[in-house]
């Protein structure tokens, strides 16, 4: 059994999470103004007075469901963000950045083509150290056997400002690897911002590893987490024993250089010269990178073959549960009609739709059509197409409980004017928290 203390509560909003791949966040894609909120807020507050009232089903599975449909709608608005796709003017007007090799530092940004605006000159990026965790490496035990009585057992951890103490117990049969992967477990379900793994040596022997998901140098606030068990409920002994008490490895800065000029940086992702978002990848010392922006056509096509891409990603995570939830395939079949009806008067730039609803784009057939420079019909039917698929996720990120199976129970009278209720957006609107405490 484990227990923490009242500080894991800022854990909660990650509890759904835990079986979802985690999203990336995209910085300044990700974020809302007041204007924004307030159009959320009404749209709530109008689809409460229009929804009837229904039984839902509030098995973990549906639970999963919605968050998974939520993200993906919040994914794919993002990403068109990032080409200019929320804006019609800017829409495929945006010249994207590009790095000369992107296994060392991926690179995003943008820059609207037709704005007049200067663009930024091309830099050399050299990366000689990544952002690193903090590392405690356990001692290496002799799986089969056991040199800690029975009994019940605490440790504390302390990240940050937040101190968690964590409770087992160790049976007579127990062996150090049963103890260590019980450990592990332990601090992996916890969402501790801690991950732990249990590695052998080959020579029959195995260690408890633990990490810290962030990276960095913490040195001056005494680093990323400490475990200790002088101070805990139940018997001491185990962090010592087991060897996790003391940091191994020290979280470190990246250290890169820009121009030649010289910086470090707590993570892996920096924002340089306010126009590109560069995550590091790989260290490597003395082989230089060139990130700056593509010309137009390039630009335009990549922007093209990003929406495309984009799409596919959304309508191929929303099909993934037609199975399981049938409501999903009206969804799923609205997309393919009207992507249909687009992706037609789009086959003279080389797009065109395959039988699951994706688009296929043809880039040699793409780059020529753009080349030729007489793409403005075409373009403008783009926008229409991003407007309508926009609009499907932000249906899906505003209300995804309107996709599952339930039971009706009664309809309101359209005759007569309704009241928000509160009760039935309490279904859906804490799902519209776009990121994780």
């Amino acid at each position: 059994m484990a227990t923490i203390n009242n500080a894991a509560l800022s854990n909660v909003y990650n509890y759904f999470q835990a079986d979802l791949v985690p999203r990336s966040s995209s910085g300044r894609f990700d974020s809302h103004n007041k204007k924004d909120l307030k159009d959320i807020y009404r749209s709530i507050v109008k689809l409460s007075k229009d929804e009837p009232v229904f039984l839902m089903d509030r098995s973990r599975e549906v639970e999963e469901y919605t968050i998974h449909m939520k993200e993906s709608a919040l994914r794919f608005r993002s990403e068109v963000a990032s080409i200019g796709g929320l804006d019609e003017e800017m829409a495929f007007n945006q010249k994207t950045a590009f790095s000369s090799d992107p296994s060392v530092a991926e690179v995003r940004g943008s820059l609207n083509g037709s704005s007049g605006s200067e663009e930024p000159e091309n830099i050399t990026l050299e990366l000689r150290q990544l952002a690193t965790p903090q590392k405690n490496e356990g001692r290496f035990l002799p799986e089969n056997e056991r040199d800690i009585p029975p009994g019940n057992y605490s440790f504390d951890v302390a990240t940050g400002s937040s101190k968690y103490e964590l409770q087992f117990s160790i049976g007579d049969g127990d062996t150090n690897r049963d103890i260590q992967n019980r450990l592990a477990r332990l601090i992996n379900n916890f969402k501790l911002g801690l991950t732990a793994q249990v590695e052998q040596d080959g020579l029959g022997n195995s260690a408890l590893i633990i990490s810290s998901r962030s990276v960095g140098d913490r040195s001056d606030s005494g680093g990323h987490f400490n475990i200790s068990d002088e101070e805990t409920s139940q018997q001491a002994g185990i962090v010592d024993y087991l060897g996790i008490r003391r940091a191994t490895e020290e979280g470190a800065d990246a250290v890169y250089s820009i121009n030649d000029e010289y910086f470090t940086s707590p993570g892996n992702e920096v924002r340089i010269n306010d126009s590109y978002d560069v995550r590091f990848k790989e260290a490597a010392p003395g082989r230089p990178v060139t990130i700056g922006y593509k010309p137009d056509v390039e630009s335009m096509k990549d922007n093209i073959i990003s929406l495309a891409g984009s799409y596919n990603n959304f309508i191929r995570a929303t099909a993934e549960y037609v199975d399981r939830q049938p409501r999903t395939n009206l969804l799923v079949r609205d997309m393919k009609i009207n992507s249909a009806y687009y992706t037609r008067a789009l086959s003279g730039m080389g797009v065109s739709q395959e039988e699951d609803g994706t688009i296929k784009v043809d880039e040699e057939k793409l780059a020529e059509s753009l080349k030729s420079g007489d793409t403005e019909e075409g373009l403008g039917t783009l926008r229409d197409f991003t407007k309508f698929a926009l609009r499907k996720a932000g249906q899906v990120q505003l209300n995804p409980m309107d996709y599952v199976d339930k039971r009706i129970v009664a309809y309101k009278d359209p005759t007569k004017p309704h009241y928000a209720n509160p009760y039935v957006t309490s279904a859906y609107s804490g799902m519209l928290f776009n990121g994780y405490m």
